[in-house]
């Protein structure tokens, strides 16, 4: 019986040491009551198994994550951060006297001694007043002509090299035209802490609708999406293509709560809203381009796969917002001669949607020229049936283009070369 009761003092003494100050984050349950001895004091968590690389922190009676970030970090609002680095910690609003925390030290950029400056540069030694020319010889008409000095040709530059045609933000952040029904009962619930506004950006943190009852677990990825409106092409023959859907970012899971979960934002594409869904990250294997793709704006055409192009990314990101609502209005496009660029203007590295997909046969690493047929205005001048219909077969090549992903019925692409403004309308045709 007087073992039982030391026991249970031991733990009373514990507790009233370890929850000093809680901090703002979400509530974790009842406190643990299983404690064991370990490294020689009564403790919930475990030791940690590997500290090379961080200092060793002594958890002392009255500490918190919340405290220790603020003394640590300058910051108390890091201590999920101070958290993930000690995996061994449990729960967080649980520490113990004599628990070691792992502790990476931030490096103060000031500490660093500044670079030297550069060396003064010589000065040229002025000439002896006694010695200085009084005129300068100018070369006789008869006098031979000297060799040319080699230097380089003015026009003659280094090439320069060239970023990569396809970038990991083209593929994660350009969206998807699909007819496929996307679970949409997955959110954004709250941006951490939650009285920080409604928009998250790269490296915050949100909460997530769905929690470890649900299989989410700590490292998990996930894709916050946005349904913006339907996309339809410009053809008749081929009509609606499906519902536009915007990728916002990707997030890490860091903790798993049986009902919600808290995740950082580790890519942001803009701005993540509170009330953006979320689906499971998917990783993209793109293939190798081939280089040295010749252009011009007379190139024949292939004879193969044709269509057009539906609509442009930017245009699109104004519709869906779970924030500030929707809108389909584009700015100075009314129902006239602008009509046509109703579904935006882009050009090279922006993102547009076309109206091909799985059922053409498309696939992702396809690359089309973008083409419009020589348009001969009569208005103008008569140029007469038989140059008309010459010139009938006769198009302007005016832009390139690569798949990214494709769907059922449309896919994503990636313009990267225009030598005009490209819009919904413009066709294509497969290299």
């Amino acid at each position: 019986m007087k073992r039982v009761v030391l026991l249970f003092a031991v733990f009373m003494v514990l507790s009233s040491g370890a929850q000093a100050q809680d901090p703002p984050g979400p509530e974790q349950g009842l406190p643990p009551t299983s404690l064991s001895e370990t490294d020689g004091h009564w403790t919930a968590n475990n030791a940690p198994d590997d500290t090379e690389g961080f200092e060793i922190y002594v958890v002392q009676s009255g500490d918190s994550l919340w405290a220790l970030a603020e003394q640590l970090m300058s910051n108390p609002f890091l201590w999920p951060q101070l958290w993930e680095a000690n995996e061994h910690i449990i729960n967080p609003h649980w520490i113990y006297p004599d628990d070691r925390l792992l502790i990476r030290r931030i490096t103060q950029i000031t500490e660093a001694e500044p670079p030297a400056p550069p060396p003064d540069p010589e000065a040229a030694p002025e000439p002896e007043p006694d010695q200085a020319p009084r005129f300068v010889q100018l070369p006789s008409l008869t006098d031979p002509v000297p060799d040319a000095v080699s230097s380089p040709a003015p026009f003659d530059l280094p090439e320069l090299r060239r970023a990569p045609v396809v970038k990991a933000g083209d593929l994660y952040c350009s969206g998807f035209v699909t007819t496929r029904q996307i679970p949409l009962d997955s959110k954004v619930m709250a941006k951490f802490p939650g009285t920080e506004g409604a928009i998250a950006t790269e490296t915050e943190y949100v909460y997530l609708s769905r929690g470890s009852a649900s299989g989410v677990s700590p490292g998990d990825r996930f894709t916050a999406v946005r349904p913006t409106r339907r996309v339809e092409s410009t053809r008749d023959d081929v009509g609606d293509l499906g519902r536009h859907y915007l990728e916002v970012g990707q997030l890490e899971v860091v903790m798993a709560q049986p009902e919600f979960a808290m995740a950082r934002i580790v890519h942001a594409c803009g701005g993540i809203e509170v009330g953006d869904a979320i689906v499971e990250f998917q990783e993209i294997d793109f293939p190798e381009l081939p280089g040295n793709r010749p252009f011009g704006p007379m190139m024949p055409s292939s004879g193969k796969i044709t269509g057009a192009i539906a609509a442009g990314r930017d245009v699109l990101a104004n519709s869906g917002s779970p924030v500030f609502g929707s809108t389909t209005v584009v700015p100075g496009v009314v129902s006239s001669h602008l009509a046509g660029i109703s579904m935006g203007v882009v050009g090279e590295s922006q993102i547009v949607y076309i109206d091909l997909g799985q059922r053409d046969g498309v696939e992702p690493g396809d690359i089309f020229l973008i083409y419009r047929p020589l348009d001969l205005d009569s208005r103008l001048f008569d140029v007469g049936e038989e140059v008309s219909s010459m010139l009938a077969a006769q198009r302007n090549v005016v832009g390139e283009l690569i798949v990214l992903k494709v769907e059922e019925r449309a896919a994503t692409a990636l313009v990267t070369f225009s030598s005009h403004g490209v819009a919904a309308g413009d066709l294509i045709e497969l290299r």
